[in-house]
């Protein structure tokens, strides 16, 4: 009995260093995605942050001068200076609880989970110069690529490239987080933010994941870029300015 004994132990001490060389000759990534537990972060370097007093901040967006901010708490959409964090001025929502907003160059476009619609209003007055019935999906926040409206879907976890003036939806990639914020298209890659996980990933325009970057702050939601430099909104009601 002793010798089964030794030789049961020596067969699993064999058994348990080969498994450990395997482990270990490997020199890839186990799981090509952002919870890979090897898989490292890169990091943004934090130019300024302004501290905003809004209440529940979400998409952010730039429209050559300033920032764009939509409050979902109080139906708002607020006008920010990029310098102090002041606020420039408001807009009504067009929409209740309205947490989805981006500029496309000649007004803004809004959305929210509770509505079927994507509505662009008058970036100067608020006047509604559009409403596009979406085809399926709560769509909680937006981009735009130059050409057609991007969206996040909540109920199916999905982003959807959407033609703006039919609702038609043209293309779908998976979200590879747990969670999702906002996102922005620029440099060939769509940005998207992940609340829960503290990360802000980069993927190319067909899904892939480029890379996966450290959050400045504990929950990031709103991301756009003006051109020069990326920003970020917190539920902490702080705005980072961010070079990469």
């Amino acid at each position: 009995m002793d010798t089964l004994s030794k030789s049961l132990n020596i067969f699993k001490s064999i058994f348990i260093l080969l498994l450990l060389e395997m482990f270990f000759s490997c020199g890839e990534r186990i799981f090509d995605n952002p919870f890979d537990p090897r898989a490292s972060k890169r990091e943004f370097t934090v130019i300024s942050v302004l501290n905003i007093s809004l209440t529940l901040p979400r998409d952010l967006t730039w429209d050559g001068s300033t920032l764009w901010i939509i409050d979902e708490a109080v139906d708002t959409i607020y006008s920010i200076n990029k310098y102090s964090g002041s606020i420039i001025r408001s807009l009504k929502s067009p929409l209740p609880q309205a947490s989805g907003l981006i500029y496309d160059g000649s007004g803004l476009w809004v959305s929210s989970y509770q509505s079927a619609q994507l509505v662009k209003i008058n970036i100067i007055s608020g006047e509604i110069l559009r409403r596009v019935n979406i085809q399926k999906g709560k769509i909680t926040s937006l981009a735009y690529d130059g050409e057609k409206l991007w969206g996040y879907d909540k109920i199916s976890n999905k982003i959807y490239r959407i033609d703006q003036e039919s609702g038609q939806i043209l293309k779908s990639i998976n979200n590879p987080g747990f969670s999702f914020g906002g996102m922005e298209i620029f440099n060939d890659s769509i940005w998207i933010t992940d609340p829960n996980n503290f990360s802000i990933y980069q993927l190319s325009m067909d899904g892939d994941l480029i890379s996966t970057y450290s959050a400045p702050g504990q929950s990031p939601w709103g991301i756009t870029f003006d051109g020069f430099y990326v920003w970020n909104v917190d539920s902490n009601r702080k705005i980072y300015q961010l070079s990469y």
